[in-house]
């Protein structure tokens, strides 16, 4: 007997495919714990924004995003705008599940209905560039267009491994040309070749971009890369992924609450791995925007 409604979003073709032959099941444990699934594949964005509306406006118990951090990024941009905000369920179908991770969401996604069983729900912080949202990473400059320029039927063959070789050939065939800047307060920091603007500690491979594992202070932090020699920068982050000590003079760390970047038009932003388009450069936290199902509380 369902008492509860959600709206279940599936992306069909999100990370590895051999995943998707679990999602019937998926549904049915769902079902059995009492949800009334609406299933909708996000394609057509004006169907999407109403049936998200309508979820927030009815006031349904839960919204469900089966696929990777695009299919996220894709819900919460609609999400994010109603006074009511369903709890969110991840389960991580896509390549990288970023947020999963973040959030503590393991890639079972019958442990993710055990989640979703004990109700237990985490209130996270999602940040905002101009009219667009994000949960977890927002990044520009050299090589932050690799998850969103790398061939969807490779990432589908052979998952995470598949950026690591797009990574690679993008290295090699591209040069940090155009610079960023960003005003944090009274603070400019110019002159930069990336940055990364994320909730929590990891990107990708980069299992501890900084030490501190999450911002509790309702802040993200703020990684910048001082525009230098193509095979300086890459050692820098190859030192990253071994955890080996850091050139202060190339990389630094701080936590921003709000700030302005100047990015220059022939870049792109990559927001939660997705290329967007924003009507300004201008970043502010939203704290406790959204709940999720998570199994495990704040730290």
């Amino acid at each position: 007997m369902y008492d509860k409604q959600a709206l279940m979003v599936y992306n069909p073709f999100s990370g590895k495919q051999k995943k998707h032959k679990e999602f019937p099941m998926l549904i049915n444990k769902l079902s059995d714990l009492g949800y009334h699934l609406t299933i909708y594949q996000p394609n057509e964005l004006t169907h999407f924004n109403y049936l998200i509306k309508k979820a927030c406006q009815q006031k349904w118990d839960a919204i469900f995003i089966a696929g990777g951090d695009g299919t996220i990024n894709r819900t919460i941009q609609f999400v994010a705008e109603q006074e009511y905000r369903p709890n969110i369920g991840v389960f991580p179908f896509g390549t990288s599940n970023e947020f999963a991770k973040f959030i503590g969401i393991p890639l079972n996604i019958f442990d993710v209905v055990s989640i979703i069983e004990s109700g237990f729900l985490r209130p996270v912080d999602i940040g905002k560039f101009g009219n667009r949202y994000f949960t977890n990473i927002a990044a520009a400059g050299w090589l932050t267009d690799i998850t969103y320029e790398t061939p969807p039927y490779l990432k589908s063959k052979i998952g995470e491994l598949a950026y690591c070789l797009y990574f690679f050939k993008q290295f090699l065939m591209k040069k940090p040309l155009d610079t960023i800047s960003i005003k944090v307060s009274s603070q400019v920091l110019s002159d930069l070749s990336l940055f990364i603007v994320m909730k929590g500690n990891s990107v990708g491979p980069i299992n501890r971009l900084i030490e501190e594992k999450t911002s509790d202070d309702e802040a993200f932090h703020l990684i910048t890369y001082k525009k230098t020699a193509r095979i300086r920068l890459f050692c820098v982050l190859l030192s990253k992924m071994l955890n080996l000590t850091n050139d202060p003079s190339i990389i630094q760390h701080t936590k921003i609450k709000s700030a302005d970047f100047i990015i220059p038009e022939s870049l792109a932003l990559n927001l939660d791995g997705e290329l967007a388009k924003v009507n300004s450069t201008s970043f502010n936290v939203l704290p406790k925007h959204l709940k999720v199902f998570s199994s495990r509380s704040k730290k």
